[in-house]
């Protein structure tokens, strides 16, 4: 298993409040479920777990994250913001797209599916995964953890792969992780910097975000646990929900659920 340059980072990090203290070894069962721990024990902001193979990895709501040991991006961020939480899913979405495109992902080939999947060509390359807590003083405390496949294949994976790829099968060359976990902790660094200092940071973060909404404009199902909701992806709301046109003409507002094409 190749590891992460440990002294890389040393020397990159923190950029913009975001990357130390760290916390690294080889495997991590979760790294937001250590995060959330060292959360309770009064970690600093800007604190980072990372590791290389996450065997025990979740999705939003609970699904298994496919572990490629040495292959992945695999990190969570500690963070106490002083807005609300949901702008971190904008935010943290945007980021890894700024640092796809900084290691040359061509911009075109980069989108997101509502409300934080990060596409390559249509398929799914990265997720965000935010958890909050409450620490013992009152605090808002915010996880932001961030699963980006890198290198190898999820061709051993069909199903899988039907719907999320990795850069490397992507793209057709290998990457160095290194340089996109930089530049993702530069811009959601600066993103929640410039969320505290400006009342408009946030709706100029929501227009950004809009516009690289790939589930805009078309045939969308949502599903919410049995329930499944079927119309139109219209737009989005101030604080980032989606509006659905129905079939019958009226709009239904989602804020959470499974969102795939119709």
């Amino acid at each position: 298993m190749e590891h992460l340059d440990l002294a890389l980072l040393a020397q990159a990090l923190p950029v913009n409040g975001l990357g130390f203290p760290r916390i690294y070894a080889p495997e991590i069962p979760s790294t937001n479920t250590l995060a959330l721990q060292k959360v309770d024990e009064g970690a600093a902001p800007g604190t980072i777990v990372l590791t290389d193979a996450q065997p025990a990895g979740r999705g939003r709501q609970g699904r298994a994250w496919v572990t490629l040991p040495g292959q992945q991006i695999l990190l969570s961020v500690i963070a106490y913001p002083s807005f609300a939480p949901h702008w971190l899913v904008m935010g943290a979405a945007l980021a890894a797209v700024t640092a796809l495109e900084s290691v040359g992902v061509p911009a075109e080939c980069v989108g997101l599916k509502w409300p934080n999947d990060v596409l390559v060509d249509g398929r799914k390359v990265a997720g965000i995964l935010i958890e909050t807590t409450t620490t013992a003083a009152g605090r808002l405390a915010a996880v932001i953890g961030m699963g980006m496949n890198v290198n190898g294949s999820l061709a051993p994976w069909p199903e899988i792969a039907q719907r999320a790829t990795t850069l490397a099968d992507a793209l057709g060359r290998d990457f160095a992780r290194e340089p996109i976990i930089i530049a993702y902790l530069r811009d959601l660094g600066a993103t929640m910097m410039d969320l505290a200092a400006r009342p408009a940071a946030a709706r100029e973060l929501r227009d950004r975000w809009r516009a690289r909404l790939a589930t805009l404009g078309h045939p969308t199902s949502v599903h919410q646990g049995a329930n499944r909701i079927a119309g139109i992806a219209e737009d989005v709301t101030a604080d980032g929900a989606l509006v659905l046109r129905l079939a019958d003409g009226t709009q239904r507002v989602i804020t959470w659920g499974d969102v795939e094409s119709a």
